[in-house]
Protein backbone atom coordinates (compact mmCIF):
# COMPACT_ATOMS: atom_id res chain seq x y z
CA UNK A 1 0.00 0.00 0.00
CA UNK A 2 1.64 3.39 -0.65
CA UNK A 3 1.57 6.25 1.74
CA UNK A 4 -0.11 8.85 -0.85
CA UNK A 5 -3.21 6.22 -0.51
CA UNK A 6 -3.42 6.78 3.70
CA UNK A 7 -2.90 10.26 2.58
CA UNK A 8 -6.06 9.97 0.15
CA UNK A 9 -8.15 8.07 2.95
CA UNK A 10 -7.57 10.56 5.70
CA UNK A 11 -8.58 13.84 3.32
CA UNK A 12 -12.00 11.93 2.73
CA UNK A 13 -12.54 10.89 5.92
CA UNK A 14 -12.07 14.64 6.77
CA UNK A 15 -14.65 15.83 4.43
CA UNK A 16 -17.87 15.93 3.53
CA UNK A 17 -17.81 14.08 0.07
CA UNK A 18 -15.51 12.67 -2.33
CA UNK A 19 -15.43 15.40 -4.42
CA UNK A 20 -14.31 18.15 -1.41
CA UNK A 21 -11.68 15.44 -0.88
CA UNK A 22 -10.63 15.45 -4.28
CA UNK A 23 -10.47 19.05 -4.55
CA UNK A 24 -8.24 19.49 -1.70
CA UNK A 25 -6.11 17.30 -2.91
CA UNK A 26 -6.09 17.86 -6.73
CA UNK A 27 -6.64 14.73 -8.16
CA UNK A 28 -9.96 13.90 -10.20
CA UNK A 29 -12.99 12.16 -8.06
CA UNK A 30 -12.63 9.30 -10.60
CA UNK A 31 -9.01 8.62 -9.44
CA UNK A 32 -9.52 9.02 -6.14
CA UNK A 33 -12.47 6.92 -5.83
CA UNK A 34 -10.36 4.22 -8.09
CA UNK A 35 -7.50 4.89 -5.15
CA UNK A 36 -9.84 3.93 -1.81
CA UNK A 37 -11.09 1.44 -3.80
CA UNK A 38 -8.01 -0.78 -3.92
CA UNK A 39 -7.10 0.35 -0.62
CA UNK A 40 -11.10 -1.43 0.41
CA UNK A 41 -9.87 -4.61 -1.71
CA UNK A 42 -6.07 -4.82 -0.22
CA UNK A 43 -7.59 -4.63 3.41
CA UNK A 44 -10.65 -6.66 3.16
CA UNK A 45 -12.83 -4.10 4.83
CA UNK A 46 -15.32 -1.31 3.57
CA UNK A 47 -13.81 1.65 4.86
CA UNK A 48 -16.60 3.87 4.07
CA UNK A 49 -20.35 4.20 3.81
CA UNK A 50 -21.73 5.93 0.76
CA UNK A 51 -25.32 7.38 1.19
CA UNK A 52 -27.06 10.22 -0.16
CA UNK A 53 -26.09 13.28 2.45
CA UNK A 54 -22.31 12.23 2.01
CA UNK A 55 -19.86 9.57 3.16
CA UNK A 56 -19.13 8.65 6.66
CA UNK A 57 -16.07 6.08 8.02
CA UNK A 58 -17.56 2.53 8.53
CA UNK A 59 -16.12 1.22 12.10
CA UNK A 60 -13.23 -0.53 10.52
CA UNK A 61 -12.43 2.90 8.88
CA UNK A 62 -12.95 4.62 12.44
CA UNK A 63 -10.19 1.97 14.15
CA UNK A 64 -8.24 2.20 11.03
CA UNK A 65 -8.28 6.13 11.00
CA UNK A 66 -5.93 7.32 13.80
CA UNK A 67 -3.17 4.80 12.99
CA UNK A 68 -2.98 5.92 9.31
CA UNK A 69 -2.59 9.48 10.93
CA UNK A 70 -0.08 8.63 12.79
CA UNK A 71 1.69 6.39 10.29
CA UNK A 72 1.59 9.58 7.54
CA UNK A 73 3.12 11.48 10.83
CA UNK A 74 6.16 8.79 11.04
CA UNK A 75 6.74 9.14 7.87
CA UNK A 76 6.94 13.00 7.58
CA UNK A 77 8.86 13.21 10.60
CA UNK A 78 11.28 10.77 8.60
CA UNK A 79 11.29 12.86 5.80
CA UNK A 80 12.32 15.85 7.97
CA UNK A 81 14.95 14.24 9.75
CA UNK A 82 16.77 13.34 6.67
CA UNK A 83 16.70 16.68 5.54
CA UNK A 84 18.53 18.32 8.70
CA UNK A 85 22.06 18.82 8.10
CA UNK A 86 22.91 18.17 11.62
CA UNK A 87 21.66 16.03 14.94
CA UNK A 88 19.44 17.26 17.64
CA UNK A 89 22.19 16.39 19.81
CA UNK A 90 25.04 13.41 20.23
CA UNK A 91 25.67 11.39 23.14
CA UNK A 92 28.38 9.82 23.82
CA UNK A 93 29.01 6.73 26.02
CA UNK A 94 32.53 5.63 27.23
CA UNK A 95 33.92 2.81 29.26
CA UNK A 96 34.50 4.56 33.03
CA UNK A 97 38.23 3.61 32.93
CA UNK A 98 38.71 6.12 29.86
CA UNK A 99 36.28 9.15 31.23
CA UNK A 100 39.32 11.21 31.41
CA UNK A 101 40.82 9.73 27.96
CA UNK A 102 40.69 11.69 24.98
CA UNK A 103 37.30 12.54 24.86
CA UNK A 104 37.22 15.62 27.62
CA UNK A 105 39.77 18.06 25.77
CA UNK A 106 38.48 16.94 21.85
CA UNK A 107 34.94 17.66 23.29
CA UNK A 108 35.71 21.31 24.92
CA UNK A 109 37.62 21.80 21.77
CA UNK A 110 34.82 20.88 19.21
CA UNK A 111 32.46 22.83 21.48
CA UNK A 112 34.23 26.12 21.05
CA UNK A 113 33.96 25.94 17.20
CA UNK A 114 30.46 24.90 17.78
CA UNK A 115 28.25 25.88 20.47
CA UNK A 116 24.89 25.39 18.89
CA UNK A 117 25.52 21.62 18.75
CA UNK A 118 24.47 19.45 22.22
CA UNK A 119 27.18 16.59 23.08
CA UNK A 120 26.21 14.46 26.22
CA UNK A 121 28.72 12.34 27.38
CA UNK A 122 28.78 9.68 30.32
CA UNK A 123 31.39 7.18 31.74
CA UNK A 124 29.57 3.32 32.01
CA UNK A 125 30.77 0.21 32.91
CA UNK A 126 29.32 -1.48 29.49
CA UNK A 127 29.37 1.44 26.51
CA UNK A 128 28.08 -1.42 24.00
CA UNK A 129 24.57 -1.49 26.03
CA UNK A 130 23.51 1.48 24.05
CA UNK A 131 24.70 1.21 20.43
CA UNK A 132 21.91 2.28 18.38
CA UNK A 133 21.26 3.11 14.42
CA UNK A 134 19.22 6.35 16.14
CA UNK A 135 19.25 8.98 13.84
CA UNK A 136 17.59 12.28 15.33
CA UNK A 137 19.95 11.96 18.25
CA UNK A 138 22.91 9.71 17.26
CA UNK A 139 24.73 7.56 19.55
CA UNK A 140 29.02 7.31 19.49
CA UNK A 141 30.39 4.67 22.12
CA UNK A 142 33.93 4.39 23.14
CA UNK A 143 35.22 1.30 24.66
CA UNK A 144 37.95 -1.81 24.22
CA UNK A 145 36.93 -5.35 22.93
CA UNK A 146 38.19 -7.72 20.80
CA UNK A 147 38.16 -7.44 16.62
CA UNK A 148 35.45 -10.44 16.18
CA UNK A 149 33.17 -8.53 18.61
CA UNK A 150 33.57 -5.11 17.14
CA UNK A 151 32.56 -6.38 14.19
CA UNK A 152 29.52 -8.55 15.37
CA UNK A 153 28.48 -5.14 17.34
CA UNK A 154 28.42 -2.87 14.46
CA UNK A 155 26.87 -5.06 11.77
CA UNK A 156 23.75 -5.99 15.07
CA UNK A 157 23.21 -2.32 15.39
CA UNK A 158 23.76 -0.62 12.14
CA UNK A 159 26.88 0.86 13.21
CA UNK A 160 30.56 1.92 11.70
CA UNK A 161 33.75 1.53 13.66
CA UNK A 162 37.04 2.44 13.97
CA UNK A 163 40.09 1.04 15.77
CA UNK A 164 41.69 4.09 17.28
CA UNK A 165 44.55 2.00 18.75
CA UNK A 166 45.39 -2.06 19.41
CA UNK A 167 46.34 -2.97 22.71
CA UNK A 168 46.53 -5.06 25.42
CA UNK A 169 45.18 -5.16 29.64
CA UNK A 170 47.91 -5.78 31.92
CA UNK A 171 48.89 -5.50 35.76
CA UNK A 172 50.09 -1.78 36.83
CA UNK A 173 52.09 -1.53 40.51
CA UNK A 174 54.27 0.71 42.33
CA UNK A 175 57.64 0.52 40.97
CA UNK A 176 58.52 -0.66 44.76
CA UNK A 177 56.29 -4.02 43.87
CA UNK A 178 58.27 -7.19 43.57
CA UNK A 179 56.25 -7.53 40.11
CA UNK A 180 57.55 -4.29 38.77
CA UNK A 181 60.69 -6.33 36.98
CA UNK A 182 58.97 -9.01 35.71
CA UNK A 183 58.20 -9.25 31.96
CA UNK A 184 54.91 -11.27 32.54
CA UNK A 185 52.93 -12.06 35.45
CA UNK A 186 50.58 -15.37 35.69
CA UNK A 187 47.00 -14.20 37.11
CA UNK A 188 47.59 -17.20 40.61
CA UNK A 189 50.57 -15.00 41.46
CA UNK A 190 48.44 -11.91 42.12
CA UNK A 191 47.15 -13.97 45.27
CA UNK A 192 49.72 -12.24 47.45
CA UNK A 193 49.11 -8.80 46.40
CA UNK A 194 46.11 -6.41 47.32
CA UNK A 195 44.13 -5.84 44.01
CA UNK A 196 42.07 -2.50 43.43
CA UNK A 197 39.84 -1.87 41.52
CA UNK A 198 36.35 0.67 40.93
CA UNK A 199 33.10 0.20 41.43
CA UNK A 200 31.12 -1.71 38.82
CA UNK A 201 27.28 -1.04 38.97
CA UNK A 202 25.45 1.08 41.51
CA UNK A 203 25.58 -0.24 45.19
CA UNK A 204 23.31 -2.81 45.86
CA UNK A 205 23.03 -3.72 42.07
CA UNK A 206 24.59 -7.41 40.97
CA UNK A 207 28.08 -6.95 39.95
CA UNK A 208 28.97 -6.42 35.92
CA UNK A 209 32.48 -6.24 35.13
CA UNK A 210 33.62 -4.62 32.22
CA UNK A 211 35.86 -7.33 30.66
CA UNK A 212 36.97 -11.25 31.34
CA UNK A 213 40.24 -10.52 32.99
CA UNK A 214 38.76 -8.02 35.37
CA UNK A 215 36.74 -10.76 36.94
CA UNK A 216 39.84 -13.47 36.62
CA UNK A 217 41.60 -11.20 38.41
CA UNK A 218 39.22 -10.56 41.04
CA UNK A 219 38.76 -14.19 41.48
CA UNK A 220 42.06 -14.83 41.42
CA UNK A 221 42.79 -12.08 44.25
CA UNK A 222 42.23 -13.53 47.79
CA UNK A 223 38.96 -12.47 49.07
CA UNK A 224 40.03 -10.24 51.74
CA UNK A 225 42.55 -8.95 49.08
CA UNK A 226 40.53 -7.60 46.47
CA UNK A 227 39.34 -4.10 47.60
CA UNK A 228 36.95 -1.94 45.31
CA UNK A 229 36.58 1.97 45.65
CA UNK A 230 34.49 4.92 44.09
CA UNK A 231 36.19 5.61 40.72
CA UNK A 232 39.45 5.33 38.56
CA UNK A 233 41.06 8.40 39.87
CA UNK A 234 41.16 6.26 43.76
CA UNK A 235 42.78 3.11 42.10
CA UNK A 236 45.55 5.12 40.64
CA UNK A 237 46.27 7.09 43.97
CA UNK A 238 46.35 3.57 46.06
CA UNK A 239 49.02 1.92 43.23
CA UNK A 240 50.88 4.78 44.03
CA UNK A 241 51.10 5.12 47.87
CA UNK A 242 50.98 1.00 48.22
CA UNK A 243 53.60 -0.98 46.88
CA UNK A 244 51.84 -4.37 47.69
CA UNK A 245 48.62 -3.50 45.41
CA UNK A 246 48.29 -3.56 42.14
CA UNK A 247 45.48 -2.97 39.39
CA UNK A 248 44.10 -3.77 35.85
CA UNK A 249 44.94 -1.34 33.14
CA UNK A 250 45.25 -0.81 29.35
CA UNK A 251 48.02 -0.07 27.64
CA UNK A 252 49.21 2.40 26.06
CA UNK A 253 45.88 4.49 27.78
CA UNK A 254 47.80 4.36 30.63
CA UNK A 255 49.91 6.25 29.68
CA UNK A 256 47.92 9.41 31.03
CA UNK A 257 48.51 8.33 34.59
CA UNK A 258 50.37 10.57 36.44
CA UNK A 259 53.71 8.76 37.46
CA UNK A 260 53.76 6.19 34.30
CA UNK A 261 55.83 8.43 32.50
CA UNK A 262 58.35 9.08 35.80
CA UNK A 263 58.51 5.40 36.42
CA UNK A 264 56.64 5.75 40.05
CA UNK A 265 54.05 3.53 38.21
CA UNK A 266 55.28 0.45 35.72
CA UNK A 267 53.08 -1.87 33.45
CA UNK A 268 53.44 -5.94 33.58
CA UNK A 269 52.07 -7.82 30.81
CA UNK A 270 49.84 -10.48 32.32
CA UNK A 271 50.48 -14.36 30.98
CA UNK A 272 46.62 -14.55 29.67
CA UNK A 273 45.20 -15.21 25.79
CA UNK A 274 42.35 -12.54 27.13
CA UNK A 275 44.30 -9.35 27.56
CA UNK A 276 44.52 -8.29 23.68
CA UNK A 277 42.26 -5.46 23.07
CA UNK A 278 41.32 -2.80 20.20
CA UNK A 279 40.04 0.65 21.63
CA UNK A 280 37.10 1.17 19.04
CA UNK A 281 34.55 4.01 18.19
CA UNK A 282 31.18 3.29 17.47
CA UNK A 283 29.00 5.48 15.40
CA UNK A 284 25.45 4.63 14.04
CA UNK A 285 26.36 4.42 9.93
CA UNK A 286 23.42 6.41 8.76
CA UNK A 287 24.31 9.18 10.90
CA UNK A 288 27.85 9.42 10.19
CA UNK A 289 26.91 9.45 6.06
CA UNK A 290 24.02 12.51 7.15
CA UNK A 291 25.86 15.03 9.66
CA UNK A 292 28.77 16.31 8.33
CA UNK A 293 29.04 17.54 11.61
CA UNK A 294 29.13 13.92 13.27
CA UNK A 295 32.35 12.98 10.41
CA UNK A 296 34.23 15.80 11.88
CA UNK A 297 33.30 14.82 15.78
CA UNK A 298 34.89 11.52 14.73
CA UNK A 299 37.94 12.58 12.98
CA UNK A 300 38.64 14.83 15.93
CA UNK A 301 38.48 11.89 18.20
CA UNK A 302 40.48 9.66 15.85
CA UNK A 303 43.32 12.91 15.54
CA UNK A 304 43.56 12.72 18.87
CA UNK A 305 44.03 9.27 19.74
CA UNK A 306 46.72 9.22 17.37
CA UNK A 307 48.13 12.19 18.78
CA UNK A 308 48.38 10.35 21.76
CA UNK A 309 50.14 7.73 20.04
CA UNK A 310 52.54 9.58 18.74
CA UNK A 311 53.56 11.46 22.36
CA UNK A 312 53.78 7.98 23.86
CA UNK A 313 55.82 6.35 20.80
CA UNK A 314 58.29 9.67 20.70
CA UNK A 315 59.88 8.88 24.47
CA UNK A 316 60.53 5.16 23.66
CA UNK A 317 61.87 6.05 19.83
CA UNK A 318 64.22 8.66 21.96
CA UNK A 319 65.60 5.76 24.23
CA UNK A 320 66.06 3.05 21.94
CA UNK A 321 68.02 5.95 19.63
CA UNK A 322 70.53 6.53 22.97
CA UNK A 323 70.51 10.11 21.19
CA UNK A 324 71.98 11.86 24.07
CA UNK A 325 69.55 14.84 26.04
Amino acid sequence: MKLQTLEYFITLAESRSINEAAQKLYIAQPSLTKALQHMEDELGVALFVRGKGGITLTEAGEKILPEARQMVAYYKGWLEMAQRDRPEAVTIYSHISLSNFLLPDVLLTFKKRDPDLVINHHAVFAPEKYLSNELACPVLALFICQADEARRLAETHGNLYWVLFRGEYGCLVNRDNPLAGREKVKLEELKDFYFIYPEVGARGQQQTFSSPILERMIQAASVHRAIQVESVGTVIRTIRNHADSCALSYYPALNRYEGVASGELVYVPIDSSETSGDLCLFCAKQAYHQYPVLRELVRNIQAAAGQFLRQVEAPRAEKKDGAPC
